[in-house]
């Protein structure tokens, strides 16, 4: 199994939504994996991604990408990435 087996993925027509909380949780760090999925999508499209603990290692990948990443702890040990893809 790789990595991308481990995340649970929502396609919706304007949204993008990553759970990496169950993959991270389980040793397994899947930041270009993540990185890949938002390239894909299209302008427009509201990106969440959903992790254990603040990354920093993955929020600067992010924030490498030229995006603009808002972070919130929603539960807790749940912390939502949320970027628009512009």
């Amino acid at each position: 199994m790789n990595a991308m087996d481990y995340l649970e993925i929502k396609r919706e027509e304007s949204l993008l939504s990553i759970d990496a909380c169950n993959a991270i949780r389980k040793g397994i760090h899947p930041r270009q994996e993540i990185l890949t999925l938002i390239q894909e999508v299209s302008a427009g499209t509201l990106c969440e991604v959903y992790v254990p603990h603040r990354t920093g290692p993955l929020i600067s990948a992010l924030e490498g990408l030229g995006l603009n990443v808002a972070i919130a702890e929603v539960s807790h040990g749940v912390w939502r990435l949320r970027m628009m893809k512009m």
